[in-house]
């Protein structure tokens, strides 16, 4: 636990963004996160904002990409063996793929898969 502590703080005095998971996923370009979002699908594929947590960058949105489903299936995706996490926004489910490393896309797919009934498109943002 140590070591690791030290490792990053080592990365932070390096300013080496690229050694610190949060940075790394914070600076993923947003068209590479729509190229995911598509890939996984297409129809649920969405514009979003990321809103770092924790305390690390109060008020701060990030542009992102994700799937937004109609509804509220945070319970269903959370309630899986291998927990899916999102959050309701206006109404939809948003899944930000710069929360998820891009190795567990086929199981966010195969979540999205498995719900019952189908998860269908979120209606687009009102003015």
């Amino acid at each position: 636990m140590l070591r690791s502590l030290q490792d990053l703080a080592l990365a932070y005095l390096a300013r080496d963004g690229q050694a610190i998971p949060f940075w790394r996923m914070a600076t993923v370009p947003v068209a590479a996160l729509r190229t995911r979002a598509e890939r996984i699908s297409p129809d649920l594929a969405s514009d979003t904002v990321a809103v770092p947590g924790g305390g690390t960058l109060p008020g701060v949105e990030i542009p992102s990409a994700g799937l937004a489903l109609a509804g509220d299936r945070v319970a269903e995706l959370r309630d899986r063996p291998l927990p899916v996490i999102a959050r309701v926004v206006d109404n939809a489910t948003v899944l930000d793929l710069r929360t998820v490393h891009p190795d567990d896309d086929g199981l966010v797919a195969a979540a999205i898969a498995d719900l019952d009934p189908p998860a269908e498109p979120a209606a687009p943002p009102g003015p």
